[in-house]
């Protein structure tokens, strides 16, 4: 190697560490933002072309590397709007609330809502008005992605994501039919023939709309009673069911009676009812609970998420009820993905296409409400590393330094 090469490799080393110092002014710059993911910049040998048998011309090349894979630390929030990754896998956002933009990947769950286009709305008395539709995005603006739900939280993960409208009227037609109801109560072991004990229920019909019931325990011998409902203001009674209990006050049979309501009006519901808990000991006609699946039309008034990734809403009837499920982006080779503006990621070629998964069920992540990822910098690492480089570049420097003057001696020793 000439002189000259030692100014080429110096050189070299003076731009790598200029790099590998810049990656860490980065991290740095970044260390409390949520779900930034580090970098960090690697070093490779580079020769020339062989010229002797004695040494070749060379140098190094950094490359930057990123660790999108490792996860950040998770910190608590104040907010309703705030979730957070625990384990795999990306928020999947779209620029456009129609899904027709760009697909971003991020794993910052610092939301908000965006009002969007004008929409018709009608609220729980009726009345219809025009409103704004208000839609969950993140900090850049981009439309969080997911799936419809019904009240239960059952979804199709096969189906189309979608932007995901979250204002207060976006429910309020979507009231839900009583399907089950369980009740646990006592019914007096001591009650004799004919004595009838009587217990007012809530239901809901197909229209979401609350009807009123009665549900009537008539004693017609020993360890058996008659089970009935009675609706429309007493006018229309469900046919009767026998109900069973052993010697030991425990219900025998059935344990499930099915009641097909025909309410005033036109409207419908069939509740299959579960029995289990019902009982027959001394005492006093006891009702202890009555839960049915059924839900009201009503306005929401907050929003908020679950460990599995549903976004529930609170709703004025004091109802919490599952509205989206949010969907997982998952590639391959997250280290990957390209990194845009916005700490958001888009999938290259090398990262492999992105998969749509869902929280817990398949084993890729959980949610964590409440709660933010920070960025995954070790600020002492990058600290520690600032310091290894600066001293590298120095050294580099003072080897270009060093032969520049050693080429300037020999340029004044020809002389």
């Amino acid at each position: 190697m000439s002189i000259y090469g030692a100014l080429s490799s110096s050189m070299m080393a003076m731009m790598g560490h200029s790099q590998s110092m810049n990656t860490i002014a980065m991290n740095i710059a970044n260390v409390n933002t949520g779900g930034y993911k580090s970098s960090e910049t690697r070093f490779s040998t580079v020769l020339s072309d062989k010229i002797s048998n004695v040494s070749d011309l060379g140098g190094m090349r950094p490359t930057d590397h990123q660790r999108i894979d490792m996860q950040g630390l998770l910190t608590a929030s104040p907010r309703d709007l705030d979730l957070a990754i625990n384990g795999s896998g990306f928020f999947l956002l779209n620029t456009k609330v129609d899904g027709s933009g760009e697909t971003f990947l991020s794993r910052d769950g610092s939301f908000t809502q965006l009002n969007g286009e004008d929409v018709q709305a009608t609220d729980e008395f009726g009345n219809t008005f025009t409103t704004k539709a208000s839609y969950l995005v993140d900090k850049n603006g981009y439309y969080v992605q997911g799936w419809d739900t019904d009240y239960q939280g059952n979804f199709t993960p096969g189906t189309t994501t979608k932007s995901l409208r979250v204002d207060q009227y976006a429910f309020v037609e979507r009231g839900a039919a009583t399907t089950s109801a369980n009740l646990i109560l006592n019914i007096p072991a001591q009650s004799v023939a004919n004595d009838t004990h009587t217990y007012d229920i809530q239901i809901f019909d197909a229209a979401g709309q609350p009807q009123e019931a009665i549900l009537n325990f008539t004693k017609t011998a020993a360890n058996t009673w008659d089970f009935s409902a009675t609706y429309n203001s007493g006018a229309t009674t469900s046919p009767i069911q026998s109900l069973t209990f052993d010697g030991k006050g425990a219900l025998s049979a059935p344990t499930n009676a099915s009641v097909a309501f025909a309410f005033s009006g036109g409207s419908s519901a069939t509740v299959d009812f579960n029995l289990e808990g019902m009982t027959q000991f001394s005492g006093d006609f006891s009702p202890y609970s009555f839960t049915q699946d059924g839900m009201g039309v009503s306005s929401m008034r907050s929003l908020g998420f679950d460990t599995s990734g549903n976004v529930t809403g609170k709703f004025f009837d004091s109802t919490n009820r599952p509205l989206y499920r949010l969907a997982l982006g998952v590639v391959s080779n997250p280290n990957a993905l390209i990194m845009k503006n916005g700490n958001v990621f888009k999938e290259s070629p090398e990262s492999g296409g992105i998969t749509l998964n869902y929280a817990k069920e398949q084993g890729v992540a959980q949610f964590s409400p409440f709660s933010l990822e920070m960025s995954n910098v070790d600020i002492a690492d990058e600290f520690s590393k600032m310091i290894m480089t600066q001293n590298a570049y120095n050294s580099s420097a003072t080897v270009f330094r060093t032969v520049d003057e050693m080429t300037v001696t020999a340029k004044d020793l020809k002389r």
